[in-house]
């Protein structure tokens, strides 16, 4: 069993990441809206529902409050994600007894592409559907457009833009969060003295142990 009582933020961070989720969310639907014409994503297309990646912190408290808030899900989710787990954690690049990786790049991505086919313990295979949509990771709400970090440029999901030209996906490329918000609450998680540290999602959907402590 994972524990995931250093996944814990104050309330006024939670307060915080809240909105910077609803600033996230505002500046994606601007950027879909006006490219609409080249944005498939839809229930049930699943491309950015598959394999590992890091989470953060912020984002596993906001998973395991939206799993709280949902218990018809989260015998099935948790069932998943333990499957997943299992599977994972001996391979796992970090603690896994806490679920936090390791810092070490090449070790994640080769831990990443060995895991890349198993299904995000989240997603509903009957559906297609995220269980957890409205509590999902930053990362996975910028999945599928062409997004902007500083000079880096991530490139949108291969079912998206088929059809533009490149000068029209560099035009496309948004700045979710061009104040780095991100990091400044993450920095202020570090200072309150918590654990910090990158996670995966299943790790933090195995166990509600330390929930209560959320």
């Amino acid at each position: 069993m994972v524990d995931v009582s250093w996944c814990r933020v104050s309330s006024e961070v939670a307060a915080a990441d809240a909105r910077l989720v609803a600033a996230v969310e505002a500046t994606l639907a601007g950027a879909a809206e006006r490219w609409q014409q080249h944005v498939r994503c839809r229930v049930g297309c699943t491309p950015c529902c598959i394999g590992p990646f890091d989470i953060t912190v912020l984002d596993a408290a906001r998973l395991l409050r939206g799993l709280a808030e949902r218990p018809e899900v989260a015998a099935a989710v948790g069932r998943r994600a333990r499957q997943a787990w299992d599977g994972m954690a001996p391979a796992f690049p970090g603690e896994a007894t806490l679920g936090i990786l390791a810092d070490d790049d090449e070790a994640r991505q080769a831990f990443f592409t060995r895991f890349g086919d198993v299904l995000c313990p989240a997603l509903d295979p009957a559906t297609g559907a995220c269980n957890l949509y409205e509590h999902r990771p930053l990362s996975c709400r910028t999945f599928g457009l062409p997004v902007r970090y500083g000079d880096e440029l991530l490139a949108p999901c291969e079912r998206n833009y088929r059809a533009a030209s490149p000068a029209e996906i560099e035009a496309a490329a948004v700045n979710p969060d061009p104040a780095d918000e991100e990091g400044r609450l993450l920095a202020t998680v570090a200072a309150g003295g918590w654990l910090a540290g990158d996670t995966i999602v299943a790790a933090v959907l195995a166990s509600t142990h330390g929930l209560e402590n959320l």
